[in-house]
């Protein structure tokens, strides 16, 4: 290899874009925000009226919480029993399909959504794609696993195209599963701690650690940051406010859960105004 020509790979090498997914290096790069079970203060929790309103808002992430029905079915509920979002009381784990997808899953929240339904994760997918289709930037999954069965949530986010950039959140041993179906599945366990952390990296190589907003701390983000993996941090109930917003971004954190999209834009929309 010539000189001349070692220069110019290497001038292009520093010229190129960075990844949309690069490790953040700047205070300009906000934080990504995930929409908590969709717009969950407009609209009833992980239903695809609540999933809409989150993208209409500019949410990065919508997060759905994903179970598995008797006759398994990946469906998005939050709790393991139905009786709070469509009154009925029975496990998920215990009624088909058939009969969940009767029920009302927006009634309880407001009667001008009560035509809303318990959605399935391929109907989630669909949606998803469809808007990204036409949106100018893509919103991801953000994938509580709350008792999925892991081939299928695999297949389902790979027929719609949304597998590479999906995060999965789970216990260690769904994670694991997760892996084993696809080996670059994007996984985040619960921070444990920085003692125990080396062991956890050393067992599934984590892309981001969901880390409690109470337990931020400039000592921690710079642990996990200086390991390359991402900090993920929920804001929710009395951390979901403009405060808190702030502090996250003291702690250059990389994505913000919270049930107030908009909320959370304004607060960047205030530091982008400060900044310049």
């Amino acid at each position: 290899m010539t000189k001349a020509l070692f220069i110019q790979i290497v001038t292009l090498l520093f010229t190129l874009p960075a990844s949309v997914d690069a490790q953040r290096t700047t205070r300009s790069n906000l934080p990504l925000i995930s929409a908590h079970r969709g717009a969950s203060r407009l609209a009833p929790e992980n239903t695809k009226a609540s999933f809409l309103m989150a993208i209409d808002a500019g949410a990065d992430f919508i997060e759905i919480d994903v179970r598995t029905t008797a006759d398994g079915e990946q469906v998005i509920v939050h709790d393991k029993s139905l009786q709070r979002t469509t009154e009925l009381n029975s496990l998920v784990s215990e009624t088909d399909y058939a009969a969940i997808k009767k029920l009302s899953a927006g009634s309880w929240f407001r009667k001008d959504f009560r035509e809303q339904t318990v959605p399935t994760l391929e109907e989630v997918c669909a949606l998803v794609k469809s808007e990204n289709k036409r949106r100018s930037s893509d919103v991801r999954l953000y994938v509580d696993c709350k008792a999925i069965v892991p081939s299928n949530v695999v297949s389902i986010l790979k027929k719609y195209e949304l597998l590479d950039s999906a995060v999965f959140y789970g216990d260690l041993q769904t994670l694991k599963s997760i892996k084993e179906q696809f080996p670059s599945a994007r996984l985040m366990p619960s921070f444990p701690g920085i003692k125990q952390a080396d062991d956890l990296l050393k067992s599934i190589s984590p892309y981001a650690f969901d880390v409690p907003f109470q337990s931020l701390d400039e000592t921690t983000v710079a642990y996990i940051h200086g390991k390359r993996i991402k900090v993920f941090s929920d804001l929710l109930g009395k951390d979901d406010h403009p405060a808190s917003y702030r502090k996250a971004l003291e702690y250059d954190i990389d994505l913000i859960q919270t049930d107030d999209v908009d909320g959370v834009k304004k607060i960047y929309t205030e530091f982008e105004t400060h900044e310049k």
